[in-house]
């Protein structure tokens, strides 16, 4: 019986370490067993940050609206103002013309020593007439004519920045009609000329009126930056051929 017993003991034991080896497989065997839960714990963490994703994904998709077809209908671009386009004349005139639904553009010859024009363009296209800036030296001052008395000169009025002026509205001649400021900046003599005639050959009043008023001209004429928006050497005093054939002329003093 006791052989018999030592047999099985035996058997039972055959796959244990020997007794002095028994400690440090205790040890190996614990090791693997911290890195295998270790390496389980890792595992569960990548999964569940997995679904995390994978949830939030979904949810937006669900929830969140997805981008709208791109409408076939045609959208309408706006369109460069004229007081966009770098001409420091034209920046000076445009905000009138732009308020009444117009466009004005450089009209070619539009540029000379001395002077700029443009055409005035309805919301068709149709012209509505010309704006015609003129520049002159007046250092010793100036004659602002008066209509019924040629040799008279007017009484100017005068802005706070420091400029005499005058206006005329010439609308008697309904092929020709204009309205036209003559200002003097005081300062240096530096004088502007700008005549704004309506579309000429209508044979109508209205038709032919010019696209700026007299109190719109004025405010042009006297605008501290149009003087400024030409070079120095540019001036219109005689002799000087190829500038604006203004309605009333400008006239130095004496």
């Amino acid at each position: 019986m006791s052989a018999l017993l030592t047999e099985v003991l035996e058997r039972a034991c055959e796959s244990e370490p020997p007794p002095e080896d028994a400690v440090p497989d205790i040890s190996r065997r614990a090791d693997r067993l911290r890195r295998k839960r270790a390496r389980g714990v890792v595992l569960a963490g990548l999964v569940a940050v997995a679904l995390v994703v994978l949830l939030g994904y979904a949810l937006t998709t669900v929830l969140l609206p997805g981008p709208k077809p791109r409408s076939a209908a045609a959208v309408p671009v706006p369109q460069p103002r004229p007081s966009a386009v770098l001409d420091l004349v034209l920046s000076v005139l445009a905000p009138p013309v732009d308020a009444k639904g117009y466009r004005i553009v450089p009209r070619e010859p539009a540029v000379g020593a001395g002077w700029r024009q443009y055409t005035v363009l309805g919301p068709d296209g149709e012209p509505r007439g010309l704006v015609e800036v003129a520049i002159y030296d007046a250092p010793a001052g100036l004659c602002l004519p008066v209509r019924a008395e040629p040799d008279a000169c007017a009484l100017p009025d005068r802005t706070r920045a420091g400029s005499e002026y005058a206006r005329y509205a010439e609308t008697g001649d309904v092929d020709w009609q204009v309205h036209e400021v003559i200002a003097r900046r005081v300062v240096d003599g530096r004088t502007v000329a700008v005549m704004a005639t309506g579309e000429r050959g209508t044979g109508s009043a209205e038709q032919g009126e010019p696209p700026l008023t007299t109190v719109e001209v004025a405010q042009a004429a006297t605008n501290p930056r149009l003087p400024d928006a030409f070079g120095v050497g540019e001036r219109c005093n005689p002799p000087a051929p190829a500038c604006p054939i203004l309605r009333v002329p400008v006239r130095p003093a004496g």
